[in-house]
Protein backbone atom coordinates (compact mmCIF):
# COMPACT_ATOMS: atom_id res chain seq x y z
CA UNK A 1 0.00 0.00 0.00
CA UNK A 2 1.38 3.41 -0.92
CA UNK A 3 1.84 6.07 1.72
CA UNK A 4 -0.03 9.34 1.23
CA UNK A 5 1.56 12.68 1.98
CA UNK A 6 -0.13 15.88 3.11
CA UNK A 7 0.63 18.70 0.72
CA UNK A 8 -1.66 21.50 1.98
CA UNK A 9 -0.50 23.06 5.25
CA UNK A 10 -1.20 26.23 7.21
CA UNK A 11 0.64 29.46 6.51
CA UNK A 12 2.53 29.37 9.82
CA UNK A 13 3.79 25.83 9.25
CA UNK A 14 4.67 26.62 5.63
CA UNK A 15 6.62 29.70 6.72
CA UNK A 16 8.85 27.45 8.84
CA UNK A 17 9.39 25.04 5.93
CA UNK A 18 9.94 27.75 3.30
CA UNK A 19 12.08 30.01 5.45
CA UNK A 20 10.06 33.22 5.07
CA UNK A 21 8.00 34.94 7.74
CA UNK A 22 4.27 34.30 7.86
CA UNK A 23 3.66 38.06 7.66
CA UNK A 24 5.65 38.34 4.41
CA UNK A 25 3.82 35.41 2.84
CA UNK A 26 0.43 36.80 3.89
CA UNK A 27 1.17 40.30 2.57
CA UNK A 28 2.41 38.98 -0.78
CA UNK A 29 -0.67 36.75 -1.07
CA UNK A 30 -2.93 39.77 -0.50
CA UNK A 31 -0.97 41.70 -3.16
CA UNK A 32 -1.58 38.87 -5.64
CA UNK A 33 2.08 37.86 -5.92
CA UNK A 34 1.36 34.13 -5.53
CA UNK A 35 -1.04 32.25 -7.85
CA UNK A 36 -4.27 30.91 -6.36
CA UNK A 37 -3.08 27.33 -6.94
CA UNK A 38 -0.25 27.94 -4.44
CA UNK A 39 -1.97 29.96 -1.68
CA UNK A 40 -5.63 30.19 -0.82
CA UNK A 41 -7.85 30.98 2.11
CA UNK A 42 -9.82 27.99 3.36
CA UNK A 43 -12.44 28.72 6.05
CA UNK A 44 -10.64 31.92 6.99
CA UNK A 45 -7.17 30.36 7.27
CA UNK A 46 -4.37 30.87 4.76
CA UNK A 47 -3.22 27.51 3.38
CA UNK A 48 -0.29 26.69 1.12
CA UNK A 49 -0.05 23.72 -1.23
CA UNK A 50 3.60 22.72 -0.81
CA UNK A 51 3.69 20.65 -4.03
CA UNK A 52 2.36 23.61 -6.04
CA UNK A 53 4.76 25.95 -4.19
CA UNK A 54 7.71 23.79 -5.27
CA UNK A 55 6.52 23.72 -8.91
CA UNK A 56 5.86 27.48 -8.96
CA UNK A 57 9.10 28.35 -7.17
CA UNK A 58 11.18 26.29 -9.65
CA UNK A 59 9.61 27.98 -12.70
CA UNK A 60 9.80 31.50 -11.23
Amino acid sequence: MSQSQISIITLKKAAEVIGLSAKTLREKALDGFYPSTVMKKIRGTWMIDIEEWNKWHRTK
